[in-house]
């Protein structure tokens, strides 16, 4: 689910009117994901599998939608050595994510003895 909402979630903000410009937008969107660990917290503890399914295709699909307007609204107002420079620290940034995130993955594998 979460690889499905994260696709469609890409392809939002093709519609100019969803998609979200303003910068302090997109820093106020990005944070309030953090209200989502006590979410999954709780929703593990004592809810059922259909909120957590609900809870995991909501990561993915502000996953992609913000992915994508913060990638495209990022570089506005830089002129184009500082566009490039600002395009290649993202891209940096989302594939160390990204790497860092597969290899917690798998020691998070190895540590349950699998």
């Amino acid at each position: 689910m979460y690889n499905v909402w994260d696709l469609i979630g890409r392809y939002i903000p093709l519609l100019k009117c969803l998609k979200l410009k303003s910068r302090k937008g997109l820093i106020v969107v990005s944070l309030s994901r953090f209200l989502l660990i006590p979410c999954f917290y709780f929703t593990a503890k004592y809810g059922d599998q259909g909120y957590m399914i609900l809870l995991t295709s909501f990561l993915g699909l502000s996953n992609g939608y913000l992915t994508v307007c913060v990638l495209t609204a990022a570089p506005e107002g830089y002129k184009g050595p500082e566009q490039n420079a600002l395009g290649n620290l993202l891209v940096l940034f989302l594939a160390g994510g990204l790497f860092a995130g597969a290899t917690l993955d798998w020691l998070w594998l190895i540590g349950k003895g699998w």
